[in-house]
C-alpha cells in the first residue's frame, strides 16, 4: 500500500505495539487521539531508513503540544509504533529539515 492511500487503511481498530501502549498510558494521549492524528495529521513525514510514517498533529487536551505518531502500515493496517508527545513543533520541525 503507498503511503498515499493510507487514509484508506484508517480504521478505529489500528493495532498499537506494546511499547505504543505504554506510551499512550505515560504521556496521557487517548488511543482516538492518537487515530485522530492518523486521519488528519498537519504534518506527514517518512522515516527512509526504517520504512516507518510519522504523523503530527495538535493535541487537543493540553494547547501547544503535539504528539507524533510512528506507524507502519501492513496488510492494509495501520500498526502504531510510538507515540511521542512534544510540547514545541517548531523545535522537531527544525530537527526534521
Amino acid at each position: 500500500m503507498s503511503f498515499k492511500n493510507r487514509k484508506e487503511s484508517f480504521n478505529e481498530q489500528n493495532s498499537f505495539t506494546f511499547l505504543a501502549k505504554i506510551r499512550l498510558k505515560v504521556r496521557k494521549i487517548d488511543k482516538s487521539e492518537a487515530n485522530r492524528i492518523l486521519k488528519s495529521p498537519q504534518k506527514l513525514y517518512f522515516d527512509t531508513a526504517t520504512g516507518a510514517s510519522v504523523a503530527v498533529g495538535p493535541k487537543i487536551s493540553i494547547k501547544g503540544h503535539w504528539p507524533i505518531v510512528v506507524y507502519t502500515i501492513e496488510e492494509n493496517a495501520i500498526k502504531i509504533i510510538n507515540v511521542i508527545d512534544i510540547s514545541s513543533i517548531d523545535n522537531f520541525l527544525l530537527e526534521s529539515a
